[in-house]
């Protein structure tokens, strides 16, 4: 994962890129800025984890609307664009503001807290709605439930930050995030063409290491995952897993849907996959890693 400093006023940050450099691959490609490593201020997380979390959150509005029929969910799809309307522009005014003092610290959390509440209301909504028959899209209903878990997990860490508490903790940071990859990674295995074998396979095993190493934790989680794939692309798992099988698995998914986003974005991977999918995955993927080296 390559790093650069932000030459802006934003000087104790970081800005991570696909390429590692500054130039940022357009259209598609959007940087992460994060804290330097060693920078613990609450409100420089705040500010970085608030503007990562409504990034996020626009555009699973936008995805959602995708997905959305005007012939079979026009009121639900419009809600959907209005999400996306709501936390894009969140989303510019925290970053044009900058980072909150620490005066302005809680109520900074706040506002992106409230602003989520809504949409953790909407996602769960549907999710009932679509299981019950009452409601038809082409949502998932586990992408439903996998981007509320999404916003409720980005409220807690909100909630942690206001309070002046800006270490993260390992396990949260591994339970969390090792899901959320075992479930990015069956939906792109279901988002590819079905003549697409090597790489469906791919996903479908680089899944289960996830599923293993979030039920089971890095050392036994470890061990079960090299007995259920030990050809899997994820190779370095034995390597110290009491330290590293996490970051092990989160760095090669990181490669990974780098390589992926690109291939999509040039056509060399047959999928219904968006770009901007394919972007947003592999910045969360991003994300993991970074939180993990903090946690560690």
């Amino acid at each position: 994962m390559a790093q650069i400093a932000v030459e802006t006023r934003k000087s104790d940050f970081i800005q991570y890129t696909r390429g590692g450099g500054k130039e940022i691959e357009k259209p598609f490609e959007k940087p992460v800025i994060a804290p330097n490593i060693e920078n613990k201020d609450a409100a420089a997380h705040a500010w970085a984890d608030a503007r990562f979390a409504t990034d996020i959150m626009a555009e699973h509005g936008l995805f959602f609307a995708l997905l959305m029929p005007p012939e079979l969910a026009q009121k639900e799809r419009d809600e959907a664009l209005e999400f996306n309307n709501i936390f894009t522009a969140l989303f510019y005014e925290i970053d044009g503001n900058g980072p909150p003092d620490s005066s302005g610290l809680k109520n900074f959390c706040n506002k992106a807290i409230e602003a989520m509440k809504p949409f953790i209301e909407y996602k769960a909504r549907l999710a009932d709605a679509q299981a019950s028959g009452k409601f038809h899209s082409l949502v998932w209903n586990l992408f439903f439930d996998h981007t509320r878990h999404e916003a409720e997990r980005w409220t807690r860490r909100l909630e942690t930050l206001s309070k002046g508490e800006s270490e993260f903790d390992e396990d949260e940071v591994s339970t969390f995030w090792t899901n959320i990859m075992d479930e990015h990674a069956r939906f792109v295995a279901h988002l590819l063409d079905p003549d697409e074998f090597e790489l469906i396979e791919k996903c479908m095993s680089t899944s289960r290491v996830f599923r293993d190493l979030h039920e089971g934790g890095p050392v036994s989680g470890a061990a079960v995952a090299l007995m259920h794939e030990p050809s899997t692309v994820i190779g370095s798992l034995t390597d110290n897993p009491e330290t590293s099988a996490v970051l092990s698995a989160a760095e090669t998914i990181l490669d990974f849907k780098t390589k992926a986003a690109r291939d999509i974005e040039a056509a060399r991977i047959k999928s219904i996959i968006d770009p901007r999918l394919a972007d947003h995955v592999r910045r969360e993927a991003l994300k993991f890693v970074d939180e993990y080296k903090r946690a560690v």
